[in-house]
């Protein structure tokens, strides 16, 4: 699975629960957030000033590495 910027950030901490770590690292505290259901992970990062391909880059790495992609 790759992670896009199209997805939801729900969809993305559905897919691996440990992304939420990767979201908290980006000052992105979206676990407790009730826009996580309909909110891309685009939208997120230009919401919370993040740098987009950072965020992707980040939570790709948490898919490959845990062997989910």
């Amino acid at each position: 699975m790759k992670i896009t910027k199209d997805m939801t950030i729900f969809e993305t901490i559905r897919s691996h629960p440990k992304a939420i770590e990767v979201f908290k690292s980006f000052d992105m505290a979206c676990s407790g957030c009730m826009a996580v259901m309909d909110e891309t992970i685009e939208q997120g990062a230009r919401r919370h000033g993040t740098d987009l391909d950072n965020l992707l880059d980040e939570l790709n790495a948490l898919f490959e590495q845990e062997g989910t992609v």
